[in-house]
């Protein structure tokens, strides 16, 4: 989807407040004490003091803004869990069953899973979790979501399924729950959808997904809506850290179709780094409750930002890209990860100078099957014919989807398409070198 096919010109500065001039007025001395009164947290003030940074509230603006130091995963892991435990012990002594300890997946592969202290109600308000009362959870075990987990139980009734460990004879026990909503990952939904015929079934009673954590495709959405018309779906930017950061109101659903989101008015979003195509990496702020806040958190994320009025109010809206550096890409049941793709070009690093990948999904004989492009910049533009079949057969045999099976068992299966190479001769240079991307046309 090109932004400019709507008429609107990209915004390339380097760095971007996503919120309107009479929201920044406004919101000005609220920010401006929210930052002092964090800076006397002892999780905060050991962050600035390890940048080398003095606040000073009488200069306090906009533009001062841009120079608190920014915090990413890493550094939570460096200053400790037990910086952000000394800040909230007074509201825990209060209501010491309302917190839990929450982990989320690192950044990239020097980045393992961060331990982040989170509130129980943040995880509940919304009008979103208020639309079943019975739901479906469908993750896998590793990445149940407590946030819905909680939710759902203190409104409702709720069944967790892993989809990857779904069976035939689990169809009628989940119809008989009769579950209104569910909640899950694009790529679990599409899984199941796509694997067994019979599911039409169990989706009957669903009028409603909720979806996160992925990207979703336009034919992934289209076959939903084939196969479950009265399903309504709804695609927020949430992460585990910071909770909300974008909401994708009906308007932008009509027009976009999924992945564009208005930034959530009570987070302060920005873009920095803008590259000249409008791509820069999301940055959110989270201040409430102070003992637990996010101050210009570096969420990974890459994305681009258009100022448009919505008929729904919003000024801006926020496209995502994929990650920074992406190591990962979820797929109807497999994982593609960078690493993996590095492990089995090892042999070939006289020849591959350079690489990017794209994973999507295309329709074959009525389901969803995944499929990868590797796009390959040779050494010296080689054009050996025989080195790309070479590389085919190679990748193909060695590259594991899942723990067990390759991409060329995954493709006798007919679960996913045959590997594709393509020559490339120059990538654009890019400060923001997504190297694996998820095609969501």
């Amino acid at each position: 989807m090109k932004v400019a096919e709507f008429g609107q010109k990209m915004l390339t500065t380097r760095s971007l407040i996503l919120k309107d001039k009479l929201q920044l007025k406004t919101q000005l001395k609220e920010v401006s004490n929210f930052i002092v009164r964090a800076g006397r947290l002892s999780f905060w003030h050991s962050h600035f003091a390890k940048q080398n940074f003095k606040l000073n509230p009488r200069k306090f603006g906009w533009n001062y803004w841009r120079s608190i130091p920014l915090i990413n995963k890493e550094d939570f892991l460096s200053i400790g869990l037990d910086k952000r435990l000394s800040d909230v012990k007074e509201i825990i002594r209060r209501k010491v069953l309302g917190f839990i300890l929450q982990s989320t997946s690192g950044t990239s592969r020097a980045t393992g899973p961060v331990l982040f202290l989170k509130k129980i109600d943040s995880l509940v308000d919304g009008q979103l979790h208020q639309k079943g009362n019975r739901i479906l959870i469908l993750y896998q075990g590793r990445a149940i979501s407590l946030r819905d987990v909680i939710a759902v139980t203190s409104r409702g009734q709720s069944l967790v399924v892993n989809p990857f460990m779904f069976s035939h004879k689990m169809i009628k026990a989940v119809k008989e729950f009769n579950s209104d909503t569910t909640v899950t990952f694009p790529s679990s939904l599409l899984y199941l959808t796509s694997s067994f015929a019979q599911v039409k079934r169990m989706f009957s009673s669903i009028n409603y997904a909720l979806l996160s954590g992925d990207f979703l495709s336009q034919k992934q959405r289209a076959l939903v809506k084939k196969n479950f018309p009265q399903i309504e779906m709804d695609l927020d930017y949430i992460m585990t850290e910071v909770d909300s950061i974008g909401i994708c109101c009906r308007f932008l659903k009509s027009v976009y179709g999924a992945n564009a989101y208005h930034p959530y008015q009570q987070r302060i979003v920005e873009l920095i780094d803008i590259d000249k195509d409008g791509y820069g990496e999301v940055v959110v702020t989270k201040m409430r409750p102070i003992e637990l806040a996010f101050i210009r958190y570096k969420t990974g994320d890459v994305a681009r930002a258009i100022k448009q009025r919505c008929k729904c109010g919003s000024q801006w809206t926020l496209f995502l890209a994929g990650r920074k550096n992406m190591d990962y890409i979820k797929s109807l049941g497999v994982l593609i990860t960078r690493a993996e793709i590095e492990r089995v070009f090892k042999e070939f690093y006289k020849q591959i100078e350079e690489w990017r990948g794209q994973v999507r999904e295309v329709e074959l004989n009525g389901v969803l099957v995944g499929e990868l492009t590797l796009l390959v910049k040779l050494h010296n533009r080689l054009t050996d014919k025989n080195l790309l079949k070479k590389l085919k057969e190679k990748i193909s045999t060695k590259l594991l989807l899942t723990p067990r099976k390759t991409l060329i068992m995954l493709a006798r299966e007919k679960k996913f398409m045959p590997l594709k190479i393509r020559l490339v001769k120059q990538f654009p240079p890019t400060a923001k070198k997504v190297l694996l991307q998820k095609i969501v046309d």
